[in-house]
């Protein structure tokens, strides 16, 4: 999505800061470690084991060092996510793809506050929570109504899309696809953002947590809770 190649990129980025950690030693006599009463002997010292950086992390420094071009194979590689996220919080395509553009800006600029540790998917899940939040801030101010998707959602981009294998497949899909995307929409924008990012995204529960910061049972719940919810209004009575 060639809106995501954001002017945000010039901004000016301060150098990122690196931590440096030393041996920690016991206090005490001779070298600082005290001996043991026990055994006469000295314990190790401790030592506070140091995290390499994921690629994405090395990804986010070479950007705060200046090099902003550095921060365009995040956007390729999380585009797409980005989008679905919001298209499916929103129920409109065009606010999807604002909301979007803005989620990478926001999150171009926010880069010194980024704190990945080594973490698995860290820059994605910080990503979609600022995609997230920005889809929220969106709903209140123009205090949407619960209301079907813009007609012009593609199949490929909806939830639960399927290859089909003949025309008659193609309109039962279809028109399954455009049930579940309007049954979305009426679900309860709390229960329908984490059904998004559980069962449309497959993300998992420890990803949604880091997400949308709430207890896994809570999450759980939830799900559950928008499952029925979606079979309900469907009219899935299984």
């Amino acid at each position: 999505m060639d809106r995501c190649r954001t002017s945000a990129y010039h901004a000016n980025v301060p150098d990122i800061q690196r931590v440096e950690y030393d041996q920690f030693v016991y206090p005490g006599d001779g070298d600082g470690r005290k001996r043991s009463a026990v055994t006469g002997s000295y314990p190790l010292p401790l030592v506070q084991t140091r995290v390499e950086p994921t690629e994405e992390e090395q990804i986010v420094a070479r950007c705060l060092a200046g090099d902003a071009e550095s921060f365009r194979p995040l956007v390729h590689r999380y585009q797409r996510l980005a989008f679905s996220v919001a298209l499916r919080m929103l129920g409109s395509r065009a606010d999807a793809e604002d909301v979007t553009q803005q989620g990478f800006t926001d999150a171009y600029r926010a880069l010194d506050r980024f704190r990945g540790d080594g973490r698995k998917n860290a820059f994605s899940t910080w990503l979609v929570r600022i995609v997230v939040n920005r889809s929220k801030d969106i709903l209140k101010s123009k205090k949407r109504t619960e209301s079907p998707l813009d007609g012009d959602v593609a199949g490929s981009d909806a939830i639960f899309a399927h290859q089909p294998r003949s025309p008659e497949e193609t309109l039962v899909l279809a028109q399954r696809r455009r049930s579940l995307e309007v049954a979305l929409q009426k679900i309860p924008l709390k229960y329908r953002e984490v059904l998004v990012l559980k069962d449309v995204e497959d993300l998992a529960y420890e990803d949604i947590r880091a997400i949308l910061r709430l207890p896994i049972t809570t999450l759980k719940i939830r799900v559950v809770r928008a499952r029925a919810m979606m079979r309900e209004y469907l009219g899935d009575t299984r």
